[in-house]
């Protein structure tokens, strides 16, 4: 998923929580139009999007990085530099779980104030 692919989600949650609260507004429920103002007052903090946004982008920038070990892998004839490449593409994968992690902490995260939500 890309750094665009979350700003187009960011856009596609934020323009149904409009319409929800343009719902709640039509039927007068106020409680319920905090509610939801709520959640988009926290979901958009731009702290929070730009920590995740960070690690999307990190996220790429290892699997760019996994792509030319695994070619330099393919093309190695040496062995003691493939077994260093292998090394690295390993280090690599790591890194990137240990992202993975993150952005799923982060994202559940930034969701909690859905369950709030009705």
């Amino acid at each position: 998923m890309t750094v665009n692919r979350i700003q187009e989600i960011i856009s596609e949650r934020n323009d149904d929580y409009l319409d929800l609260l343009n719902y709640a507004i039509q039927l007068g429920d106020l409680e319920w139009q905090q509610e939801i103002l709520d959640s988009l007052s926290h979901w958009n903090t731009s702290s929070d999007w730009a920590i995740t946004e960070n690690l999307w982008r990190e996220f790429d920038r290892i699997n760019y990085k996994l792509i030319q070990v695994y070619q330099d892998i393919r093309h190695s004839t040496d062995e003691p530099t493939k077994k260093q490449l292998l090394q690295q593409w390993w280090e690599l994968k790591l890194q990137r779980i240990h992202v993975s992690r993150q952005i799923q902490s982060e994202t559940t995260e930034q969701d909690s104030p859905e369950q709030s939500c009705p």
